[in-house]
C-alpha cells in the first residue's frame, strides 16, 4: 500500500516536473534514425558512415567528408609518431575515385584508394567490444592483400577506447559528428534539403542520445536524483546500475583531500593524486585536463578494475614514465610489454567482480569500494608516488 508520503513523492513527480516534460518532448520530436529505433544498431551505423564517406554516392559531398575525416586521422598519426600520409598530402590529394567497402573481409569499413596506394581500415564499435583478436585479423588481412600500399588503421568508438593493438589510432565518434555539424552548417545549399534533414536527424540522434554527457543523459540524471523515492516506487530496479557506481566512485574521489578528479564518463572514472600532478600537461586526445598520467576505473557490466595508464603525449614525457614503471615490474604489473601505442596501461587492480555485486545495495557497494581505495592508498599508491616522482631527478639531469 502506497502511504501518504510515496502519494506526495509521486505527485511532486508527475506536476510541474520540467524536466520530464522536456525529455518528453525530445522523445516525442520526430527522427529518422530513433522511429527506425537504429539508436544502437552497430551495423546502421556503419551503413551510414560508409555511405556519407564514399564520394560516389548521392549526398552532393563528393570527397569532403572522407578527405575531412583523413586529415583528422592523420593529424592523430602524426601527434603519436605514428607513419601514415600527412595532412598536407591529403589536403591536395583527390579522393574521388577512392573506393569506400563494407563488411570486406569482416572490415567494419575499408577505404582503398589506388591512386595514392592507401588503405585505410576502420573498425566501428558502438556498445560492443572488440574479440577473438579481430584487429590483429584485419591487419594481417590487409598487409597481405596490399604490401605496397601505405596503411592507417583506425579504432572507432564513443569514448575513444584503446584498442589491443598497437598500430591501431584510436578516434572517437565526437571527430565525426564534428565534420558533419560543419556539413550542416556551412554546406546545405549545396548538398539539398532531403540530405540536410537527413544527416541533421543523424547528428541530433547521437548528440542525444550516445554520446558521453548526452542531453537525455543528463536530463535522467536530473530526473533521477530530483525524485529518487518516486523513481524507486515506480520500478523495481535502479535505472542504471553502471551510472549509480559511477556517481559513487566520483563521491569517493571528490570527498578525498589527495585525490584530483580528472574527465570522466559512465565507463571512465579518472583521476590523479596531488603528488603525482607535476607531470607536465602536454597530452593531447585525451581529457581536457591535458593530463598524460592518469588512474582510471573501468566500469563495466563485468565489474571494476583500477589502471595507472600513460596517456597520448609528448614522447619524450612518455618515454621517460615507461622506462620508470619498467624498472619496477614488480609493482607495475602490466608494464612489461613494448611500449607503443597511445595509451599504455603500467598498473592493473581488480577491484571487484559483477557477480560479487548483484544482490547488493549501492550503498554497501559503495562501502566495499571504500574499504578497498583505502588499501589501494596505503599499500600500492604509497609505492607508485615514490617511483613516479623519479620523473623529477629524471628530468633535472
Amino acid at each position: 500500500m502506497v502511504n501518504k508520503s510515496d502519494k506526495d513523492s509521486l505527485e511532486e513527480f508527475i506536476i510541474n516536473n520540467e524536466n520530464l516534460e522536456h525529455l518528453e518532448d525530445i522523445v516525442n520530436d520526430f527522427n529518422i534514425f530513433t522511429s527506425l529505433n537504429l539508436i544502437n544498431n552497430e551495423i546502421k551505423h556503419s551503413n551510414f558512415l560508409s555511405w556519407i564517406m564514399n564520394p560516389k554516392e548521392n549526398h552532393n559531398l563528393k570527397d569532403y567528408f572522407l578527405s575531412s575525416l583523413l586529415k583528422v586521422i592523420s593529424m592523430r598519426a602524426s601527434s603519436l609518431g605514428i607513419k601514415a600520409p600527412s595532412i598536407f598530402d591529403i589536403d591536395n590529394w583527390s579522393f574521388i575515385e577512392t573506393e569506400v567497402l563494407r563488411e570486406w573481409q569482416n572490415i567494419d569499413i575499408l577505404i582503398k584508394d589506388d591512386n595514392h596506394k592507401l588503405i585505410c581500415v576502420i573498425e566501428n564499435k558502438i556498445y560492443s567490444k572488440e574479440h577473438s583478436g579481430q584487429l590483429r585479423r584485419y591487419k594481417e588481412i590487409v598487409e597481405e592483400e596490399y604490401p605496397n600500399y601505405q596503411k592507417m588503421f583506425v579504432y572507432l568508438t564513443i569514448e575513444e577506447d584503446e584498442a589491443s593493438e598497437d598500430e591501431y589510432l584510436s578516434i572517437n565518434y565526437h571527430d565525426i559528428i564534428k565534420i558533419i555539424k560543419h556539413i550542416i552548417d556551412n554546406k546545405k545549399t549545396s548538398i539539398g534539403e532531403e540530405i540536410f534533414i537527413f544527416i541533421s536527424h543523424y547528428r541530433e540522434m547521437f548528440r542525444r542520445y550516445i554520446m558521453e554527457n548526452s542531453e537525455i543523459q543528463e536530463i535522467c540524471r536530473k530526473i533521477y536524483n530530483g525524485h529518487k523515492k518516486a523513481l524507486d516506487l515506480i520500478f523495481e530496479y535502479k535505472p542504471d546500475l553502471l551510472m549509480e557506481i559511477q556517481e559513487c566512485l566520483i563521491e569517493i574521489i571528490k570527498n578525498d583531500s589527495n585525490l584530483i578528479l580528472d574527465f570522466s564518463s559512465k565507463s571512465y572514472i579518472r583521476f590523479i593524486t596531488k603528488k603525482l600532478d607535476f607531470i607536465p600537461r602536454k597530452g593531447e586526445g585525451w581529457t581536457k585536463s591535458k593530463r598524460i598520467l592518469l588512474f582510471e576505473f573501468k566500469n563495466n557490466p563485468n565489474g571494476v578494475g583500477l589502471y595507472l595508464i600513460i596517456g597520448p603525449g609528448p614522447k619524450e614525457i612518455r618515454e621517460k614514465l615507461c622506462e620508470i614503471a619498467q624498472d619496477n615490474l614488480k609493482l607495475f604489473n602490466v608494464a612489461n610489454r613494448k611500449f607503443t601505442g597511445q595509451w599504455f596501461s603500467i598498473y592493473k587492480k581488480s577491484i571487484i567482480k559483477a557477480k560479487n555485486y548483484e544482490d547488493k545495495d549501492i550503498s554497501e557497494i559503495k562501502e566495499y569500494f571504500i574499504e578497498k581505495i583505502e588499501s589501494f592508498k596505503i599499500n600500492d599508491l604509497v609505492k607508485i608516488e615514490k617511483e613516479i616522482e623519479k620523473f623529477k631527478q629524471i628530468e633535472s639531469e
